[in-house]
C-alpha cells in the first residue's frame, strides 16, 4: 500500500507494538536506499525481537496519521523499515482538544522581577496542545511560568508558558496556561494522551 502523505525527514514518530501493549518507542523518520519509510529509535532504543507488526504515529501540520506496517530490521542498528504498508488511518487534528488529568506540576518562573527564581507546586486539570489547566493552594508570582510535569506515558513535559487567566477559589487558584514552544517530542507525547483519551471516552 503506498502512503497517502510523505513525512518529512526528522519528524518525531511514535512506534507501538500490538504485541507487546507496553512497549513503545519514539524515533525520527527517515528512509532507506529504496525511498521506503523508516524509522531511526537509536542503536540503544531496538524493538522486541521480531519486529512484527507494528501502528508508527506521525503528526504532520494538519493531522494525525497512524500507519499499520510490518516493520523489518534491515538496516543499520535501530533502524526499521515499514514494508509493507497494510494501512494508513488520518485523524483530524484538534488542537483545542483537552483531555482530564490530574497529576502533581511545577510552575517557575524565571523572567520574574525577583532574581531567584520562584516556584509554586500545584495539579493540573486538564491538558491539550494548546495549553494546560492548574491549581495551585498560593498564587504565582509575577511573570509568565515555566511548567514541569509528567504524562502517565512517563514523557516528562517542560514547556514555557502565558497566564491566560486566573480564578481565585475557596483556599486555591485556578490558572489557565498557554504553552508557548512546545518541542516537537512533547507536543507528540501531549498529542498521544489526548488521542487515547478521545479514543475511550
Amino acid at each position: 500500500m503506498k502512503l497517502e502523505f510523505s513525512p518529512g525527514l526528522g519528524q518525531v514518530a511514535l512506534v507501538e507494538c500490538p504485541a507487546y501493549p507496553n512497549v513503545h518507542r519514539t524515533g525520527l523518520v527517515t528512509s532507506d536506499v529504496e525511498g521506503r519509510m523508516a524509522i531511526d529509535l537509536g542503536p540503544n532504543r531496538p524493538m522486541p525481537d521480531p519486529t512484527d507488526e507494528v501502528l508508527v504515529s506521525v503528526f504532520a501540520p494538519d493531522a494525525l496519521f497512524r500507519i499499520r506496517a510490518t516493520a523489518k530490521t534491515t538496516g543499520p542498528d535501530g533502524v526499521i523499515v515499514l514494508d509493507p504498508v497494510h494501512d494508513v488511518e488520518r485523524v483530524q487534528r484538534r488542537s483545542g482538544t483537552r483531555a482530564p488529568l490530574s497529576v502533581g506540576v511545577t510552575l517557575s518562573c524565571v523572567d520574574g522581577p525577583s532574581p531567584a527564581m520562584e516556584s509554586v507546586v500545584g495539579r493540573t486539570v486538564d491538558i491539550g496542545v494548546g495549553g494546560v489547566r492548574v491549581v495551585t493552594l498560593r498564587p504565582l508570582p509575577a511573570g509568565d511560568p515555566t511548567v514541569m510535569l509528567t504524562l502517565p506515558s512517563g514523557a516528562e513535559i517542560v514547556a514555557p508558558t502565558e497566564v491566560l487567566a486566573v480564578e481565585a477559589g475557596d483556599g486555591n487558584y485556578e490558572y489557565r496556561l498557554v504553552l508557548r514552544d512546545l518541542a516537537e517530542e512533547d507536543e507528540l507525547a501531549v498529542r498521544e494522551f489526548v488521542e487515547a483519551y478521545a479514543h475511550t471516552a
